[in-house]
């Protein structure tokens, strides 16, 4: 047998290639999304959460909005949502449609900001990556859940698909975001941005917007596929989720700088929404951590 390549010898034989830290994400969840409705509901009930969320668009365009971003989404692209990020979905072309996602957790997560606000344009390299990490899925659910080999495969998949977009996002021309320049969405997020640490009702944004609270309300069920009242107190329980697991703040200020009234009406309403306290919250992602 004959070797393609010639091999060099060694001039050093304790140093080699290899020294960046792979990413190795773990407990993966994939599946799809083929209802407009679903895709909506479930984005306000998932909320803030330390796992990245791997979006592709296998048919029907929409938006993503992420935080004060809006970003135009196309079949044919990808997006990696970052842990804590706040999202949603918008401006779909159909009803019907084909989103696939990817969640899964990463403790080096610095290893994946390239990715981060980025719209990607999936390459034939990358699509034979995320097709050889849905058939490690389906060889999971095929047999015993225990299997760690298995379980290694999966996760060996993901960080090649993982490596694969980074290879696309750095063949990219793109600098910047594509952003929507007239998203109403985007500009709810911004107002909601820029008003952190005051309590915010539906009248200031109609005020903001010149709109009646009726119209307003009409405009964005039709925009968002949800209530603004329920999205808007989202937003707020997923800035305090975020603040509760990645800074030290007191709770208090992180009840004001979310936007709620009062510390108390904050620890009842995150209770009420999440099943824990602000403090216990906090407490369950240190142990995540550890």
């Amino acid at each position: 047998m004959k070797l393609n390549y010639a091999l060099k010898e060694p001039t050093d034989y304790f140093k080699g290639i290899g020294k960046t830290k792979l990413p190795s994400p773990t407990d993966i969840l994939i599946f799809s999304r083929s209802v407009k409705e679903k895709l909506q509901q479930e984005a306000l009930q998932n909320r803030s959460h330390h796992r990245f969320v791997l979006a592709f668009n296998l048919q029907t365009r929409g938006h993503v909005n992420l935080n004060h971003l809006s970003l135009p989404f196309s079949p044919g692209q990808a997006l990696l949502i970052h842990p804590y990020q706040f999202h949603h979905f918008s401006q779909l072309a159909s009803a019907k449609l084909l989103w696939l996602f990817c969640t899964f957790e990463l403790h080096n997560d610095q290893s994946l900001e390239p990715l981060r606000n980025r719209i990607l344009e999936v390459s034939r390299r990358s699509i034979k990556a995320r097709n050889a990490l849905l058939e490690e899925w389906h060889l999971c659910s095929d047999i015993t859940p225990d299997s760690e080999l298995q379980d290694t495969q999966l996760q060996v998949a993901l960080a090649r698909l993982l490596i694969c977009l980074k290879q696309d996002r750095q063949a990219s021309a793109e600098d910047l975001p594509p952003e929507a320049s007239d998203s109403f969405l985007r500009t709810i997020n911004r107002l909601m941005t820029e008003w952190r640490g005051k309590t915010m009702v539906v009248a200031d944004l109609a005020k903001a917007l010149s709109l009646s609270e009726s119209r307003l309300r009409a405009v964005f069920r039709e925009t968002a596929g949800i209530p603004l009242g329920s999205y808007i107190q989202n937003y707020r329980l997923n800035r305090a989720m975020s603040l509760l697991r990645t800074t030290t703040l007191p709770v208090g200020d992180v009840a004001e700088e979310s936007g709620f009234g009062s510390p108390q009406a904050f620890s009842r309403i995150f209770r009420k929404e999440t099943g824990l306290t602000p403090r216990n919250y906090r407490l369950k992602g240190e142990t995540l951590h550890n």
